[in-house]
């Protein structure tokens, strides 16, 4: 046969395994414009903590400081996961980090100035935090509307990854050298990256949610939350251990540079040791998933985090300390996949953004408690104290909630009641979705004797006679200007 010009032997191949790595143009976008917001928040990140300590050096103070970043998540969850339910989430997100920009412009007018205090800190913070908060709950509701099922541990991971790679990694480095230049240059380097990513999704359309199902209950997304045994066993441990990592991530600073020796201009590289853990347990969670399962690959995390705290309040410098805190990054960063993606998976697409709100209300409200408490402790034990609980009750509460865990979530694949009664998730509406992240294959345990696996086993989990907008008819490829789509 003769070959046609410019077509060479494999071309086909290679073809089919780019689209088989690509998750499409509109995830490509959203997650250009969600790395160049995180790495506006990580410069923030690294630059705050050394803010807090120039303004007040107490425990308490400082701990203050980084509650306020996740506070709002208590007063904020609900509304926020409500709006990005009401209104199109692509330009809710374009529209608060636009917002963003002036309140990061102000910090740094106020640093430069030298007329910063604690107060005004703790307040823009506050703020900043709080507008966040709708960000990312807008940003993840829409991430299973545009890509196809399959994929979504591999969505989560990738964009997992990124924060890891911007936030944590990158971010905090270029936020301290920023900081030892000018105090100020940090929040204005902030301010024009979240600008930048504003500006950017004003271009992104996604679909206009429906009046009736997401006009529903604020209280919606939390009832669900608390109903379901297994998002509710899920969401319990998540907290669990957000709010023993608020117990550390409240003194880190001070534990960092007191007790370790640590220099101050060098705290940006010691945050980014934690985020060389977190790129890897982000990018390898679904792989470990595949092998070993979720709930044994989540519980394994939690354990591993907890003795990754032990070996950091046994560290006497901060070579060993910043070996230790890589190991948490690695354990956080693929259980906070693991459990984002179950909780995805059994949520109805038309309640994803109150049900991801009210979940991130929970999970991240527990991190400026445990902050608060972590800087009495530290006042009273001193500083190794912290971490010495976090470590022992973090292995504590996974082994403990092992048993029920696996149960409900077996109960939920194999589509048996659950043990409190309520209604389990079917394994007809979630296939292989426990045992198999990708999509791509189920194990015998993953779904009960003669059950056929769905093609769309990674769909969210919906009601009976409820239509799903996002799976009920392909989305258009993103144009830059994109057409308007239809009602849903």
């Amino acid at each position: 046969m003769k070959r046609e010009p410019g077509h060479r032997r494999g071309d086909g191949r290679h073809a089919a395994s780019r689209a088989r790595r690509s998750l499409g143009r509109r995830f490509d976008y959203l997650w250009a414009t969600f790395a160049v917001a995180s790495l506006g928040d990580g410069i923030g990140y690294g630059a705050v903590p050394l803010l807090a300590l120039i303004v007040d050096r107490n425990p308490i103070p400082v701990a203050s400081v980084a509650a306020a970043d996740t506070l709002p998540w208590l007063v904020l969850a609900l509304p926020a996961g409500a709006l990005a339910d009401r209104y199109e989430r692509g330009r809710l997100m374009a529209v608060i980090n636009l917002a963003r920009g002036p309140i990061l412009a102000t910090l740094a007018v106020l640093v430069a100035t030298h007329h910063i205090n604690l107060v005004l800190l703790l307040l823009l913070v506050f703020a900043n935090g709080g507008a966040r908060a709708i960000y990312y709950s807008a940003s993840q509701a829409t991430v299973p509307e545009l890509i196809e099922p399959g994929t979504l541990a591999r969505a989560n991971g990738i964009l997992g990854g990124t924060e890891a790679a911007t936030e944590h990694l990158g971010g905090p480095v270029l936020g301290t050298i920023g900081f030892a230049v000018s105090r100020a240059l940090p929040f204005a380097a902030d301010a024009v990256a979240v600008g930048v990513a504003g500006l950017s999704l004003l271009r992104f359309r996604t679909e206009r949610p429906e009046r009736g199902p997401a006009s529903g209950s604020i209280l919606d997304g939390a009832k669900l939350l608390m109903h379901d045994r297994a998002l509710r066993l899920l969401v319990t441990l998540l907290a669990a251990l957000a709010g023993l990592q608020g117990l550390v991530g409240g003194v880190l600073v001070l534990v960092a540079t007191r007790r370790w020796g640590l220099h101050q201009s060098a705290y940006g590289a010691f945050l980014a040791a934690g985020a060389v853990g977190n790129v890897p347990g982000a990018l390898l969670a679904s792989r470990t998933v595949a092998r070993i399962g979720n709930v044994p690959a989540l519980i394994g995390c939690a354990v591993l985090s907890g003795l990754g705290y032990l070996g950091m309040a046994f560290a006497h410098g901060w070579l060993l300390g910043g070996a230790a805190f890589a190991f948490v990054g690695f354990a956080i960063a693929a259980g906070s996949v693991i459990a984002n993606s179950l909780r995805q998976r059994l949520t109805p697409a038309e309640l994803m953004g109150r049900v991801g709100s009210a979940w991130r209300g929970i999970v991240w409200g527990a991190f400026p408690i445990g902050s608060l408490i972590g800087g009495g402790l530290a006042t009273v034990g001193g500083l190794q104290l912290p971490l010495l609980i976090a470590g022992v009750a973090q292995c504590a509460i996974a082994v403990i909630l092992t048993v029920p865990l696996t149960r409900s979530v077996g109960d939920a694949v194999r589509g048996r009641p659950s043990a409190d009664g309520a209604p389990a998730v079917t394994a007809a509406t979630v296939g292989g979705a426990f045992s198999d992240p990708g999509g791509e294959q189920a194990t015998a345990a993953s779904v009960a004797p003669n059950q056929a696996v769905r093609p769309d086993a990674d769909a969210p989990r919906v009601a009976p006679n409820r239509r799903v907008h996002s799976r009920s008819r392909r989305l258009r490829p993103y144009q830059g200007r994109s057409p308007r789509t239809r009602p849903r």
